[in-house]
């Protein structure tokens, strides 16, 4: 008899129906405004693209927006983009996450970037000026890439 049931992880089940979580997987054709070849103006083009890659994109760049809510000695946000290794790297200028234990026994950075449920926007008592607030964010861009580096976001604490 086949299994007619099943269960998975939190991260099989993203794993396996991502687009529950990034939009799809497939690529896509569709017209988008685009900056044009001199950079001076927007021109909408046909444009194929996967939505799921644009998704985890656009977690880990609201990720660096929302930290200029908290962190006021944020200036500057880069994107750089290398075609030929295949990887976007976003950086900010802020003081970054700090290394140090949290409540529950694990390492914060570890707790932001690659713990499923976690955000320190959970508080539905706040005004929301920001972006993500279910505790996807930085993790679905981590489950969804090759690799995520966390070169110049990480602070020591004493």
């Amino acid at each position: 008899m086949a299994v007619k049931y099943q269960k998975f992880t939190h991260l099989q089940h993203i794993i396996a129906r991502p687009d529950t979580y990034i939009g799809s997987l497939n690529l896509d054709i569709s017209n988008q405004w685009v900056l044009n070849g001199s950079k001076e103006t927007l021109e909408e083009k046909q444009v194929t693209h996967i939505a799921g890659l644009y998704k985890i994109y656009d977690e880990i760049l609201v990720n660096a927006i929302d930290q200029c809510v908290v962190d006021r000695l944020i200036d500057k946000i880069s994107i750089d983009v290398d075609e030929e290794f295949g990887s976007i790297m976003v950086t900010n200028t802020g003081s970054g996450v700090p290394v140090e234990k949290h409540d529950s026994d694990i390492m914060i950075p570890e707790m932001i970037f690659g713990e499923l449920l976690t955000s320190s926007n959970y508080n539905d008592n706040e005004d929301r000026i920001t972006g993500g607030r279910n505790g996807y964010g930085a993790k679905l861009t981590n489950v969804f890439s090759k690799g995520l580096w966390l070169r110049r976001h990480v602070s020591k604490t004493n």
